[in-house]
């Protein structure tokens, strides 16, 4: 009787050892949040910090932030921060009372809000965030536009 069969079993044996020890390594990982993919804090820093200054300079909706000092727009720049991160999987929490509420009687109109997502959008780009986080993004910033918008 040949010794051949025995090796081609004993080398099922081991392959099918090592493969069943490496099985959690070979299953699938999960999915990563949005918040690691937009590249963490650091990255949704830098983009709300750039965002945030566009709407205090622009001519259409830069009113609604007359009269903010610097402490001040630093700390809406926070709270932007932080509810970007909690939204998309992140470990921080919102320190900002809920949109209905902050938003309620600035006379918020579609198109402020459209320029508000206009200047988003053009950060996102700068700052080259994929298409797909970019969209799932802009998604979640959409589903706040009833709370915003007043008329």
């Amino acid at each position: 009787m040949s010794r051949r069969p025995n090796l081609i079993l004993a080398l099922t044996l081991f392959v099918g050892f090592i493969l069943a020890a490496d099985a959690p390594a070979l299953q699938a990982q999960p999915a990563r949040s949005l918040y690691d993919r937009l590249g963490g804090y650091n990255a949704i820093s830098a983009v709300v910090d750039d965002f945030a200054d566009r709407l205090f300079a622009d001519p259409k909706v830069g009113r609604f932030f007359v009269g903010m000092g610097a402490d001040t727009r630093e700390m809406f720049k926070q709270k932007n921060k932080n509810l970007i991160c909690s939204v998309t999987g992140g470990p921080c929490k919102v320190i900002s009372r809920p949109a209905k509420t902050v938003h309620a009687g600035l006379g918020i109109t579609g198109a402020d809000f459209d320029v508000v997502a206009g200047h988003l959008v053009a950060v996102l780009d700068k700052f080259k965030v994929p298409a797909g986080e970019k969209k799932e993004l802009l998604d979640i910033i959409a589903s706040l536009r009833p709370d915003i918008v007043e008329r």
